[in-house]
């Protein structure tokens, strides 16, 4: 049985210390594997939460939120997303996958848009708006 905390060494200067809150039984082999999934960006403080689950896949991506400033945005259309905050992708593209639909109630700014396909539905709310410059 793993007791309160575990002391992980990963590459040559990274030291991370990992506590649980409760006792924590490890599988029936030596090792512990983590995966940082390839869209994870480590919060502004010096501590990075793990969550220890019987899932060893990365959770999946938000299709919903903005990628940012020149940055492309592949949407997925299964997702059902309501946009409500303005995005500026600047030079990036904004592009659709699936068949569903996407809501705009925001402003998003973008030099290239894709077709949402004969399964995709693009609703325009009273304030969306999508500027393709």
């Amino acid at each position: 049985m793993l007791k309160k905390s575990l002391l992980l060494i990963l590459g040559i200067s990274f030291v991370c210390m990992i506590s649980f809150g409760g006792s924590y039984t490890a599988p029936d082999y030596d090792s512990i594997n983590f995966t940082l999934c390839s869209d994870y960006t480590a919060p502004d403080y010096d501590s990075i939460n793990f969550t220890l689950g019987d899932n060893d896949d990365c959770p999946a991506t938000d299709t919903c939120t903005c990628a940012g400033l020149n940055e492309d945005w592949e949407i997925n259309m299964t997702d059902y997303c309501v946009i409500s905050i303005d995005c500026d992708l600047g030079t990036g593209k904004l592009s659709f996958v699936d068949s569903g639909n996407f809501t705009v109630n925001a402003t998003i700014d973008t030099t290239n848009m894709g077709d949402p396909g004969s399964g995709g539905i693009i609703w325009m709310k009273d304030i969306g708006i999508i500027n393709v410059d």
